[in-house]
C-alpha cells in the first residue's frame, strides 16, 4: 500500500505520462512538461510546455469509518489516510493558438489514460514500491466551482487557461501497529453483585 511518498509519485506520473505521449509531430521536440509549485505559476515556463501543479490537498470528502489495515502477515496497522489530490495542468506558449491545441491534448490524453496503475504511479520516482500492484487511483477533470476559480485568480495573477484534475482516494497508509491482546472469548458477568 502506498505510503507518504505517494503524492509526489501522484504529481511525478501525471507530468511523466504526459511527457511519453504528446504528439511531437504537432508540437516538436521542445515542449517542457515538469511539476512546479503555485509559486512558479506565474513566472511560467521558460519554453513552450506543460505545468503539473499542486494546489491543493484535502481528505477526501466521502470518508468513511475505515477499519484497521492487515498486511499478508496478519499484522494490523492503523486506518489509511484517504486523500483527494487537485491539480492545475497549465499549457504555456507565447502562440494563443498553440497554447490552446495543447490544453485540448492534454484534457483528451488525460482523459484517454483513465484509472492511473500502481505501475504507471511507481514508474516516474526512484522507488518503485510506493504503491502495491493492486492499486489504482482515479483521475478526473474536476471543474472549479467559482469561488475557487476566483480566489485562484486573486492568488495567481498571471494565470493563463487551465484544467483541473483531481485524484481521488489516494490512501497514505500508516505504519503504526496496533498492539492488541488476544480477541475476547468469553464475558462474566456478575449482575446484583455489590463490590
Amino acid at each position: 500500500m502506498a505510503h507518504y511518498r505517494a503524492i509526489a509519485a501522484a504529481g511525478a506520473a501525471i507530468a511523466g505520462l504526459l511527457k511519453e505521449r504528446y504528439p511531437r509531430s504537432e508540437f516538436g521536440s521542445s515542449l517542457t512538461v515538469e511539476t512546479v509549485q503555485p509559486a512558479s505559476v506565474e513566472k511560467g515556463l521558460a519554453n513552450d510546455g506543460i505545468a503539473v501543479c499542486l494546489w491543493r490537498v484535502t481528505i477526501n470528502g466521502q470518508r468513511r469509518a475505515r477499519g484497521p489495515r492487515q498486511d499478508a502477515f496478519g499484522n494490523r496497522f492503523k486506518p489509511s489516510l484517504p486523500l483527494d489530490l487537485s491539480f492545475l495542468i497549465i499549457p504555456y506558449s507565447s502562440n494563443p493558438e498553440r497554447q490552446a491545441r495543447l490544453l485540448g491534448w492534454v484534457m483528451r490524453a488525460l482523459e484517454d489514460a483513465g484509472p492511473l496503475t500502481a505501475a504507471q504511479l511507481n514508474f516516474y520516482l526512484s522507488e518503485s514500491d510506493i504503491f502495491a500492484p493492486d492499486e489504482d487511483v482515479d483521475l478526473v477533470c474536476d471543474p472549479l466551482a467559482l469561488a475557487d476559480h476566483l480566489a485562484l485568480w486573486d492568488r495567481l495573477k498571471q494565470l493563463p487557461p487551465a484544467a483541473n484534475y483531481l485524484m481521488r482516494m489516494l490512501l497514505i497508509d500508516s505504519l503504526e501497529t496496533f498492539d492488541e491482546g488476544p480477541p475476547v472469548s468469553t464475558r462474566e458477568f456478575q449482575l446484583g453483585v455489590i463490590s
